[in-house]
This record gives structure tokens, C-alpha cells and sequence, in this order.
């Protein structure tokens, strides 16, 4: 036990001296742990920008790191990281590290910084009560609302040990630190699965329902009818889309409880033969994203309603974001639980979905239960270590 630890704590030291590096000199980067998984992987881009993409279909074939935001527009591109370097273990980074210190192609490349509006309980109400409307008035059947929340006291906050510290909180979910240009630098620890693609098998995830676990056993958490309904709504979304495609022998597993950190979620997971959606990868993933679960449905008309509604931008939160084709491998993450690093600190995003019986005051506790995930580490996080600190300013 006592060599395994240290070789862990050698393996951290190695990528946390790459990680310090690229975040010290902006140079396009990510590092992430998939779920159950307790190796690393670090994929670094230098010698020329991630690629800008038109639309998801381009991700066809493609090899790298994939991040795309809630709603394609020119000011958060898709963006493709095609690595010049990748890192996993305890391989050496002396050599890489030295040639990072001498590019300076990146240097001083900042992301444009977009306003972004905190909305108050009573607006959340009130546009609660606008999403509600616009159900009964048949124009939508759900939607996802979301809020921002800027937490200002996290100066010298070391955003390299908060992403160690949530990798090892959360060893189910999709564990990433990234910075890219256009695109800024975020830190997540999302849940859900959009699509993930090994050998010759796919599997997709209907994720709805929420309720903090407490003291409880996940086997004990009982589901009303407004969470069923809302679970029932993407499930049945997600069928229609892998019929569309042509795909059959679908196993179906679920509805069933699912713990995530302090949540427990329902959940059906859907898994069938991966060569029919393969080369048409970046097809069926348009037609998957953004599923009711971050959206509503029907999708256009609640994406409609979203946009008119939020009073903010929602950036990369909601959006996807995950490996394509490392090590024949693909695998996409819904990109909830999610922070992006501002000048004034961090802003964290959540949603929670809005139906016909949904009350306001219930909507917003589960949006600040869900905050809790990143938050609750972001506090525990030793302010004082003297590893890289992203610099920042306070108002």
C-alpha cells in the first residue's frame, strides 16, 4: 500500500509540473478522468490552435478532444483539440515541458470575456412561471432552466489541486480541467454520459429526476410523479433518435435510482451494435444533442423558449465535451457540474427541469444542491498550498 501511494504521489507530481506549464503559458490543454477509470490522461496542443468546427457532423473521424457548447454560435465555436503530445502515468515531461517554455505562439492569447447575469431567486421565479406558461399553452412539453452563480471568494483558489482533489471525490464522473482560446478555462465533474463508444458497442444515458440523498440508501429514494414524468420524456426522446438511425437489438436497462456525489438521479442506460452510428458519428450525435435532459422538448421550441428566457449566456454548460477515437476509443459527457475561471472568481452553472407541476422554490433548491458538487470541494480545497495559483482579480 505504502509503494502505491507513493507512486500515485509521483505520478501527481509529474502532471501537476505539465498541467503548471500550459496553464502558466496558455497553451491549449486537457486533462481528464473517466469514470471508474484511475489513470490520467493529459492531451497537449502546441504547434498550431485547436481547430474551429462548423457543426458537430465535422467530428466524424476525428482524433482528439472535442468540446461544444449549448448553442452553436460564432462566440463559443466547437472546438477540436488534435494533441501534439499526450501524457498518461508516470511517463516523463522534461522534454515536452522544455519545448512548452520555448513556444510562445500562445503567449498572452486570453478568451473574450462575456458578461454574464446572476439571476435572483424572484427572477428564477419568474421565469419558472414563463416556462410554465408556455407549457400550458402547448408550445413545449419541458424545459431546462438554468441560472450562473459567480463565487468571488475563491482568490488563490490552486485550480490544479481542485481538480486532483475532485478527481479523487468523484472517481464516477467525467473529471476534466481544460483551457483552450475562444473557449477559456473550465473545470467539471459531470454525471452523465452522452455517448460512448468502445470496440464494437455504444451506450447512451437518459438522465432526469433529482433528489438530494441525504441519510438515505439509494434504495430507499421514492420518485413522484412529476420526476418520472420528466425521466419518461427523455427516455422516450433518446428512442426515437437511435430508431431514426436504423439501429435494433437495443438493450434497454432502467428506469433505476443513480447516486451522483449527493444526488441521486433515474436513469436508463441504452446499449446496442456501435457500426451503425460510426461513420455517421457526428450525425448522430446532432441528433442526440441537446437531449430534453439540458434542453426540454420538443427540442427546437424549448431551446427557443430557453434562449428567450435565461438572461445569460450558457457558454459550454449543457453542451458536450469528451475524447474522440484515443485509443479507439470515444467518449462524450453531458458538461454539467461545471465551472468556468473569470476574472472574478469562478462561475458555476446548474439547471433543473421545468414542468407542468414544477414549483419554483423546489427548482432552486435542487439547482443550489446540485452546486453544492463542485462547491463543497472548491471550499475544502487548501487555499494556502504554494503549487501554480491561476491569478485573478476581485472586484
Amino acid at each position: 500500500m505504502i509503494a502505491s501511494d507513493s507512486f500515485d504521489i509521483q505520478v501527481t507530481k509529474v502532471r501537476n509540473k505539465l498541467l503548471h506549464v500550459c496553464l502558466e503559458r496558455r497553451i491549449p490543454f486537457v486533462s481528464y478522468q473517466l469514470p471508474e477509470k484511475s489513470e490520467l490522461s493529459t492531451l497537449v496542443q502546441y504547434t498550431v490552435a485547436p481547430r474551429k468546427l462548423k457543426s458537430s457532423v465535422e467530428i466524424t473521424g476525428a482524433t482528439g478532444f472535442v468540446v461544444a457548447p449549448f448553442e452553436g454560435s460564432g462566440a463559443f465555436p466547437i472546438t477540436l483539440l488534435e494533441p501534439d503530445f499526450i501524457h498518461t502515468g508516470n511517463s516523463p515531461v522534461d522534454q515536452i515541458i522544455e519545448t512548452l517554455q520555448k513556444c510562445s505562439l500562445f503567449l498572452g492569447t486570453k478568451s473574450e470575456s462575456h458578461p454574464m447575469h446572476e439571476a435572483s431567486s424572484s427572477e428564477f421565479t419568474r421565469q419558472v412561471e414563463a416556462i410554465k406558461a408556455k407549457i400550458k399553452e402547448g408550445v413545449i412539453i419541458k424545459a431546462v432552466l438554468s441560472r450562473v452563480k459567480i463565487e468571488t471568494e475563491v482568490s488563490s483558489i490552486d485550480t490544479i489541486e481542485l481538480f486532483n482533489t475532485l478527481c479523487q471525490a468523484y472517481p464516477h464522473a467525467f473529471v476534466y480541467i481544460l483551457q483552450m482560446p475562444d473557449v477559456g478555462c473550465w473545470i467539471g465533474a459531470s454525471p452523465e454520459p452522452l455517448l460512448l463508444v468502445s470496440d464494437e458497442r455504444a451506450k447512451t444515458t437518459s438522465i432526469a429526476g433529482t433528489q438530494v440523498l441525504g441519510n438515505r440508501m439509494v434504495s430507499d429514494v421514492k420518485w413522484n410523479a412529476k420526476e418520472r414524468d420528466e425521466q419518461a420524456i427523455v427516455t422516450s426522446y433518446i428512442e426515437n433518435v437511435i430508431s431514426s438511425f436504423g439501429i435494433t437489438n437495443v438493450e434497454k436497462i432502467g428506469p433505476y435510482s443513480y447516486q451522483a456525489a449527493n444526488l441521486v438521479h433515474l436513469k436508463t442506460q441504452f446499449e446496442f451494435d456501435a457500426s451503425t452510428i460510426k461513420p455517421l458519428l457526428g450525425k448522430f450525435i446532432v441528433a442526440l444533442q441537446p437531449t430534453p435532459s439540458v434542453c426540454g422538448l420538443p427540442k427546437a421550441n424549448a431551446v427557443d423558449v430557453v434562449l428567450s428566457v435565461e438572461k445569460h449566456e450558457r457558454e459550454y454548460y449543457s453542451g458536450f465535451l469528451g475524447p474522440i477515437n484515443i485509443e479507439d476509443n470515444t467518449a462524450f459527457f453531458v458538461n454539467l457540474r461545471c465551472l468556468k475561471v473569470v476574472p472574478e472568481g469562478f462561475a458555476f452553472f446548474v439547471g433543473a427541469g421545468i414542468t407542468e407541476g414544477s414549483i419554483p422554490g423546489r427548482e432552486w433548491e435542487e439547482t443550489s444542491h446540485k452546486m453544492m458538487t463542485l462547491l463543497s470541494v472548491v471550499n475544502s480545497v487548501n487555499t494556502s498550498s504554494k503549487a501554480y495559483v491561476f491569478s485573478k482579480t476581485r472586484n
